[in-house]
């Protein structure tokens, strides 16, 4: 008698639109409910899944909410280039994601991410990361123009105070800050600080 093949060989594996579909109930219900609230158990049932199927597939919930998160990457930003220091910056806020009507995924997170180091690593590669590509282009261009000191010790907290601001709207009022809002306090704080010559 053969032996049986290994258990990693036998695993049946999902058809792109069955991972498709878990996945998106997946990265749908920790929009609805939040991530500590959000269950694999809740998954399955959404899409007539086993449980047992989807541990096989993702091995548990972090793993299955990060994938989640990465199958939503969202597309390139176009190149900015509004002229001044402000506009480019207003045009990239202007570019981030609105808050989702139910509660954005990555906000959603965010309690979980202070104690779950690959739910952060997710959040800052897949969905900020492309936000602050554009920041430190617009940065270093306007260095090159001028606009900014090379020496501004502004310049090493400009990330977190973008995405910072972000965080902090969600944690003092339970609201997700849009676009206005992040240009209000752009313009009170981060413009000023950039552009200081003392």
């Amino acid at each position: 008698m053969s032996k049986q093949a290994p258990a990693s060989s036998r695993r049946k594996r999902l058809t792109e639109e069955r991972e498709r579909e878990i996945l998106d109930a997946t990265f749908d219900l920790v929009a609805e409910v939040g991530y500590e609230q959000a269950t694999v158990d809740e998954v399955a049932r959404r899409t007539k899944a086993s449980t047992a199927t989807l541990y096989r597939q993702w091995e548990n919930k972090p793993k299955l909410v990060i994938t989640a998160m990465m199958a939503r990457k969202y597309p390139p930003l176009p190149h900015i280039d509004a002229g001044s220091l402000r506009d480019d910056l207003v045009t990239l806020a202007r570019m981030m994601p609105a808050p989702h009507p139910k509660g954005a995924p990555t906000l959603g997170i965010w309690q979980a991410v202070i104690s779950d180091p690959a739910l952060a690593q997710a959040l800052r590669d897949v969905l900020f990361a492309p936000y602050l590509d554009a920041l430190r282009t617009i940065l270093a261009r306007h260095v090159e123009r001028g606009t900014i000191r090379p020496d501004n010790p502004a310049l090493a907290h400009a990330e977190m105070f973008l995405m910072g601001s972000v965080f902090v709207e969600k944690l003092f009022t339970g609201t997700e800050a849009d676009a206005d809002q992040l240009i209000a306090v752009m313009d009170a704080l981060l413009l000023p600080a950039l552009t200081s010559r003392s």
